[in-house]
């Protein structure tokens, strides 16, 4: 993977989430592939998804 910041990373996973929408609610591959994505990212920065939510800084420009 590439080398972001981890804040954009958190971002990604953030947009990930949101477009695919609830996780109980999958009805679509591509929602399904958005939540995996999201779920490998998280894991990579060494968080749950919902945890990597919890991280994203609003304030962070880069």
């Amino acid at each position: 993977m590439p080398e972001y910041h981890p804040q954009d990373w958190l971002l990604i996973v953030e947009a990930l989430v949101s477009w695919a929408g609830n996780a109980n609610d999958l009805d679509t591959p591509r929602q399904r592939r958005a939540w995996a994505l999201a779920e490998e990212i998280a894991a990579e920065q060494g968080l749950a998804p919902g945890e990597a939510l919890l991280q994203v800084d609003d304030d962070w420009s880069g």
